[in-house]
């Protein structure tokens, strides 16, 4: 594993209620078959708020593994994670549930949509399953459809738009809960080359309002607007 970028502070920040990442001798594990793999091991690496990393690795490297860790989805075979103050790989339960819900808004490579929704429910719908008011939470998705230029399909289905509308109405359902940091797992490799565009724009936009962005991704196009890069695997 290597880390290019000399600009980034390699020093934790464990701020309480700050947004920094800090991912400390991270190993993961599991079993396949007869065989114990371990795609990730002794991995440490900073990622400040406002700034977006990138992993970077062939398939079977642990890219993904890392996000679902930070995501508070898989627990590691060893080391942590921390997020500001918390320590996500310590939560448990409750805990461990409030952290997904108020800190981690996650960008999935198929968009995950809900076809029989419109962009506006698929943004919605989710506020409402987490306590919001049904008025505030049709704002708030409005609001976030509109900064992202879906203002004028927001009543359309996942089938009636583009590919890089549906990825920007799947980062504003990412986005809408106000998350600590944003992961994104491969986020362009369904798109056209003008959606790339628009998606890249977005993600460098998230990370200068302050969000922690962290994503996986073989798109060069990708890697000309990254603070930092993690290569995985060598």
């Amino acid at each position: 594993m290597t880390i290019t970028d000399s600009t980034i502070d390699p020093r934790p920040s464990v701020v309480a209620g700050g947004r920094d990442v800090h991912v400390v001798d991270l190993s993961v594990s599991y079993v396949r078959g007869s065989t114990r793999v371990t795609p990730v091991s002794g991995l440490t690496f900073y990622s400040p708020s406002s700034r977006i990393t990138a992993l970077v690795g062939r398939s079977g490297s642990g890219k993904t593994s890392i996000l679902s860790t930070v995501a508070g989805m898989l627990k590691p075979h060893s080391g942590a994670v921390w997020l500001g103050g918390i320590d996500v790989t310590a939560l448990r339960g409750a805990e461990l549930d409030a952290y997904r819900r108020r800190h981690v808004g996650v960008v999935h490579q198929a968009y995950n949509l809900i076809p029989s929704l419109t962009a506006m429910e698929n943004v919605s719908v989710p506020l409402t399953l987490v306590g919001m008011g049904r008025r505030e939470a049709r704002s708030r998705a409005g609001a976030l459809l509109e900064r992202l230029g879906l203002g004028d399909v927001h009543q359309r289905r996942p089938h009636e738009l583009s590919g890089g509308q549906q990825q920007r109405v799947a980062v504003a359902r990412a986005l809408a809960p106000g998350p600590s940091v944003i992961l994104a797992d491969e986020p362009t490799s369904n798109l056209d080359g003008s959606s790339v565009a628009e998606v890249r724009d977005l993600f460098r936009a998230i990370a200068d309002d302050g969000c922690t962005v962290i994503l996986s991704t073989h798109d060069d196009r990708l890697l000309s607007l990254v603070d930092q890069t993690i290569h995985l695997g060598r």
